[in-house]
């Protein structure tokens, strides 16, 4: 595989963190707060913040289930409109802010490696009752985590790659890579690792590594789970 440097860039995160695969950890069940914040965020700043279920907190990463209908904290353009409706020749310099927003369509299950430049998210075109048909993977490229007891912060690194459930991959944002570089969100020699770490992933599945296996295409949410509530929601909504 390649190698990779999954703290090229390292996210901003509260002091006393510790990598992923290191204890303590979660319960299944307990509610964590996955954060995805630019580099060099401050507080205050926007961020994407989102309440999950933990499914597994061990040595290996973090698992968590992203449940139908979830509220998250989400950043916006100037208007309170999602940043995937800013134009993309504006889209890496336009300001943001904080907004609400929900999580809408099936449930998604995430996975942190530890130490690993990505998370892998599993998806299902149907996910009700019995009736569940896998999707696909979608590896979102991002900075390693760093954690706290019930939060763990990140940086997305703009381009992902889909893989099919027949494992047919292709790549995804390619033009939103290229825009970030123009834009001065990223330079050419950040752009060039995160394609690094794309390969690396894809060879990742090739191979097998977890998790890409099928244990995680049969998993199923604990029914009794409710939809966790991230603190704070009330004071984004609009008047």
């Amino acid at each position: 595989m390649t190698t990779v440097n999954p703290h090229a860039t390292p996210p901003a995160a509260p002091h006393g963190t510790r990598p992923l695969g290191e204890a303590p950890f979660l319960a299944p069940g307990d509610q964590i707060d996955w954060h995805y914040r630019r580099p060099g965020w401050l507080r205050g700043e926007p961020s994407t913040i989102t309440p999950m279920r933990v499914v597994r907190d061990d040595e290996r990463g973090l698992v968590a289930w992203l449940a139908p209908g979830t509220e998250q904290e989400g950043q916006g353009a100037q208007d309170g409109r999602r940043v995937r409706t800013v134009p993309l020749e504006r889209r890496w310099i336009e300001p943001r802010r904080r907004i609400v927003e929900q999580w809408v369509g099936n449930g998604i299950l995430r996975i942190a490696p530890a130490d690993r430049p990505w998370s892998v998210w599993l998806f299902w075109s149907e996910a009700t009752g019995a009736d569940w048909t896998f999707a696909g993977w979608y590896v979102n490229l991002e900075n390693a985590h760093l954690r706290t007891d019930h939060d763990t912060f990140t940086s997305d690194h703009i381009l992902d790659v889909e893989i099919e459930a027949d494992g047919g991959v292709s790549m995804k944002d390619e033009d939103e890579l290229v825009a970030a570089v123009q834009q001065g969100r990223l330079d050419s020699e950040q752009a060039a690792q995160i394609e690094e770490h794309a390969s690396a992933a894809i060879a990742s599945f090739a191979d097998g590594d977890w998790p890409f296996d099928a244990e995680w295409v049969a998993w199923r949410p604990d029914p009794t789970w409710t939809v966790p509530v991230l603190d704070g929601l009330d004071d984004l909504r609009q008047p």
